[in-house]
């Protein structure tokens, strides 16, 4: 059951199909739902739902279940924001990182927060922060550097790892004692 990594995810089924459109629907919920002020410290709750999706669907109906989830966000429940292909390529990598480290794994605090600190290191702090100075090019303003915008980034994503860590190790160690059946 344990390896390091998974890279194989169940088939695609029914069932399967149904707990994705739920889960996704939960992502949604969940990304609207934030704590704190997003110019200084913004605290959201979307990850919960990714690490389900991942624990749950696996790597590769997880990437295609976020794919699903950033469209669905970005364009039906738009909030008022730019849709950019980038974040949705982020959203796939994001749902295949959380399969391959949690679905089939036996959640331990420090898998946790070895899944949270790959999690957050791609999407947010690397992809994010290129998707948004991309995104700054385009607009003809004159574009904060790469580096000055990871400078900005990166306390908050410090600060926010091992919160989220912590958090989706309390959530799967216990969803894991339910032995639900997928």
């Amino acid at each position: 059951m344990s390896s390091i990594l998974s890279f194989a995810g169940p088939r695609f089924t029914t069932k399967r199909l149904t707990l994705a459109g739920m889960l996704i629907a939960l992502e949604v919920v969940l990304e609207k739902i934030s704590i704190g002020d997003p110019t200084i410290l913004k605290f959201g709750f979307g990850f919960i739902a990714t690490a389900l999706i991942g624990y749950y669907l696996g790597p590769w109906i997880g990437g295609w279940a976020m794919v699903v989830n950033d469209i669905i966000s970005n364009t039906i429940l738009n909030s008022g924001t730019a849709f950019f292909p980038g974040f949705t390529f982020s959203a796939f990598i994001s749902g295949v990182l959380a399969g391959m480290f949690l679905y089939n794994q036996k959640i331990t605090w420090q898998r946790a927060l070895i899944y949270e600190f790959f999690q957050i290191l791609v999407t947010n702090v690397i992809f994010t922060t290129l998707w948004i100075y991309i995104m700054s090019l385009n607009t003809g303003s004159t574009g904060k550097t790469f580096w000055a915008l990871l400078l900005i980034r990166l306390p908050k994503e410090v600060i926010t790892w091992p919160l989220e860590g912590i958090i989706v190790f309390l959530i799967l160690k216990r969803l894991s004692k339910i032995n639900l059946r997928v």
